[in-house]
């Protein structure tokens, strides 16, 4: 059934026009948009080059070497390098060798028009930025706009998009790739994931065996188990006039239920209301109203706009307001059809209200929440190279587009109905900062994987949560009875995506890419079980619930390969504990000995 609803109440009018629709989403797009964010090896211009690069600068400190793309050619294909290459290579560990190696025979197959459309939208902006500083014109001047014009020509030569295509393609006869800030680049991204196992290797070691929860708490199995209730959906159109957007949701209803609390489920960016629907078919059959809407201004149709040329982003920078404005405007549809004699009487509950949000939607549920926006975090970590060589942090692309709509930094997102909030693999870190984190005002479960590519578990979730907790305590210090819970949910061996892709190989690139869980089943089967449970405690206030993991601070649930961890209280002393003391060096016992006696 589809309903479409335009909303007579005022809003004050937004600054951009919306492009919307619903297409489904070709995994190789999503796989292409994610590696280009993560391998830090390129961004390009032009739909034409009056030259090619036939000569290449190579910078390592005071160190400069010039070669030919000819020449890393013959290395790539081979690993013998010439006369001029080998004098530059000397000067690289065996490891950086290896790196170098690699990095010229990665290949990408990347459509140019869609690379195109990408690269001239704030977020290529974005990798753009960084990427000119590492790859400059024989001048040294900035190669961003070479390289944006590179990218395009390179991704469309039939062998695939690569370092060495777009060196070929790049608009002189010479560039200039400074070694050291690659390197930096590349090193950033390996301590990222160093500092990422010591913290998990922490949380392993302080956690404490599921015996210890409560006797009659729920297992995973049981709280992932369906529920007495058959479910029901339905399709509506919620229009927003005023803001010109058209809030296409689909909602699961249990039937011959209580009236059900509601749920709503925020996509993330080039997402769409489909892809969390085993946990909205979940929650319904345990009783609970689920409304997956589409944002339009960063859904998969837009992403197809942006490709087709009719959109300039693939999401707006007023989505930071408009996302949280969509849900609290959908709550308001959602209140009205529950009235006596509309659409939905007396089905539902608006007394019980939650919200789960993935990535770019986990962070539209935390601002709903209480979360406050950091300009001036923000803008200092954005305006940063060396922050975003160090962060290693694909979302902070993403997070600075934020910038370009200031006024929204002034705006209160949050919606006093919600009381509880579980956040998807967000991206929090810059956004919010440890104070407007700190501001988080219900209660929350953050769910993150340990190996998430697009938004790294320590920056995006690991260490703000260790945020929340410092401004619990500081909460709870002055009034205790206000203390929201907290929850942190780690996925060890968890990437960013949930849902398999079915579509013919898709599954297999994206696997490799490290987008989806290895183990998709039992990744869903935990979000299943860890929402229910979440929602029975804090929308219920079921004390059985409540109580599960009072016991400890970190308790170890799951299976392989993707184990689980419960974390409840966590800081940044736990993250890095001291160095387990060592004993004490006993010296040797002193034995008086009697000098010897001289022979008479």
């Amino acid at each position: 059934m589809n309903i479409s609803i335009d909303h007579p109440f005022d809003r004050s009018p937004r600054r951009f026009d919306r492009s919307h629709g619903a297409h489904s989403l070709k995994v190789r797009t999503l796989s292409w948009m994610a590696g280009l964010c993560l391998s830090a090896l390129i961004p390009f211009a032009s739909a034409t080059s009056a030259s090619a690069a036939e000569r290449v600068t190579l910078t390592y400190g005071f160190v400069e070497i010039s070669t030919t793309v000819d020449a890393l050619q013959s290395y790539a294909d081979t690993g013998i390098a010439d006369r001029e290459l080998n004098a530059y290579l000397r000067f690289l560990s065996t490891e950086q060798r290896t790196q170098f190696r690699q990095a010229l025979q990665v290949r990408q197959d990347i459509d140019h028009v869609q690379m195109s459309q990408f690269l001239y939208s704030a977020i290529g902006d974005n990798i753009l930025r960084v990427m000119g500083n590492i790859i400059q014109t024989q001048g040294r001047q900035d190669g961003a706009k070479g390289l944006r014009g590179a990218l395009v020509l390179a991704a469309a030569e039939p062998e695939g998009l690569s370092l060495l295509s777009v060196l070929d393609q790049f608009p002189t006869d010479n560039v200039r790739i400074d070694s050291q800030r690659a390197f930096r680049a590349f090193g950033a991204l390996t301590g990222l994931i160093q500092d990422t196992d010591r913290a998990i290797a922490a949380i392993r070691a302080q956690s404490a065996p599921a015996s210890l929860m409560q006797a009659n708490a729920p297992t995973l199995d049981a709280l992932s188990a369906p529920g007495p209730y058959a479910v029901t959906a339905e399709t509506i159109t919620v229009v927003d006039r005023d803001r010109n957007r058209d809030l296409i949701t689909d909602l699961y209803l249990p039937t011959d239920a209580p009236p059900a609390g509601i749920i709503v489920i925020s996509h993330g960016l080039a997402g769409d209301r489909k892809g969390f629907v085993t946990v909205a078919n979940h929650l319904a059959s345990h009783g609970y109203a689920i409304a997956a809407l589409e944002h339009p201004g960063s859904n998969t149709a837009r992403l197809y706009d942006l490709f087709r040329g009719v959109a300039s982003e693939v999401s707006d920078p007023t989505e930071f307001s408009d996302r949280p404005y969509d849900v609290s405007y959908l709550l308001d549809e959602l209140t009205r059809m529950n009235e006596p004699g509309d659409t939905l009487a007396g089905r539902l509950d608006p007394n019980r209200i939650g919200i789960i949000g993935h990535s770019f939607g986990g962070y539209t549920a935390l601002a709903l929440s209480g979360a406050q926006l950091d300009y001036d975090t923000l803008q200092a970590n954005c305006d940063s190279i060396a922050f975003i060589y160090g962060g290693a942090n694909p979302s902070m692309a993403l997070q600075c587009t934020a910038l370009l709509d200031p006024a929204q930094f002034d705006e209160n997102l949050r919606d006093a109905r919600i009381q509880a909030v579980i956040a998807l693999n967000p991206v929090t870190s810059s956004l919010f900062g440890p104070e407007g984190f700190a501001e988080l005002a219900i209660p929350s479960l953050m769910v993150s994987g340990s190996v998430d590519p697009v938004a790294p578990a320590l920056p995006e979730q690991i260490q703000p949560f260790t945020w929340l907790n410092e401004g619990d305590r500081a909460a709870e210090e002055s009034n205790p009875t206000q203390r929201p819970a907290h929850y942190l949910a780690l996925i060890e061996g968890g990437s960013h995506l949930y849902d398999p892709l079915d579509i013919e190989g898709a599954d297999r690139v994206a696997l490799a890419n490290g987008l989806v869980n290895a183990d998709p089943e039992l990744g869903y089967s935990y979000l299943k079980a860890l929402s229910l449970g979440f929602l029975r405690a804090e929308l219920e206030q079921d004390p059985v619930y409540q109580d599960a993991f009072d016991d400890a601070s970190i308790v170890q649930l799951g299976a392989q390969p993707l184990p689980l961890y419960i974390v409840r209280s966590l800081t940044a002393a736990m993250l890095n504990p001291p160095p387990a003391p060592t004993e004490p060096l006993t010296p040797p016992p002193v034995i008086d000995v009697a000098p010897p006696q001289p022979n008479p």
